[in-house]
């Protein structure tokens, strides 16, 4: 398994087990998303800003490449008579 994709599960469960500690001791005022519900309503520039880049983002990551670059698969035209 790619290192990687190790590392980001391992985020993401520490993300969720740490909204869930937060959400039991503190309420779900002190939650993750309320925190990003607050900060999205005080600052609607910050998540224009987010979305843009995430987008940018992910446009370079799956934009379309050739196979060829991609699998190193070489194609040979096949004629018909």
């Amino acid at each position: 398994m790619n290192t990687f994709l190790i590392v980001f599960a391992l985020f993401i469960l520490f993300i969720f087990i740490w909204d869930i500690y937060l959400i039991r001791s503190q309420g779900k005022k002190a939650s993750i998303s309320a925190n990003v519900i607050r900060i999205s309503h005080k600052y609607p520039s910050i998540v224009f800003v987010f979305a843009f880049s995430l987008g940018f983002v992910m446009g370079h990551l799956f934009w379309n490449m050739d196979d060829s670059e991609i699998f190193n698969i070489k194609c040979e035209e096949v004629k018909v008579d």
